[in-house]
């Protein structure tokens, strides 16, 4: 494959992967609306839920589900996917940083 093959491929999967995340931001945009109305009830939620689940949970049962999620966690920053979600995560601050406060 020749140098100008493989850079019309780039450019469109680059293209392809553009409408699919426009296709994707249409498709969720009254959750991701709902979600962040009630982000902080949310997170308030989700951390009394998590708190009441783990005081029920015996200390065995907690143990490997935190050695399971570290785990899982670990081998997604050491793949592909987790230098592409550092990129991301960083692009974000970045923009987020740079944009005036409303």
């Amino acid at each position: 494959m020749k140098l100008l093959d493989r850079r019309r491929a780039v450019v469109e999967a680059t293209r392809r992967l553009q409408r699919e995340r426009a296709r994707w931001q249409m498709d969720t945009f009254a959750l991701r609306m709902r979600l962040g109305r009630h982000r902080t009830a949310l997170i308030v939620g989700g951390g009394a839920a998590s708190g009441f689940i783990a005081g029920l949970l015996p200390w065995s049962v907690l143990a490997r589900l935190g050695s399971v999620v570290s785990a899982a966690a670990s081998f997604a920053i050491r793949s592909p996917i987790g230098a592409m979600l550092a990129a991301d995560l960083r692009q974000r601050a970045s923009d987020d940083a740079r944009s005036p406060p409303a």
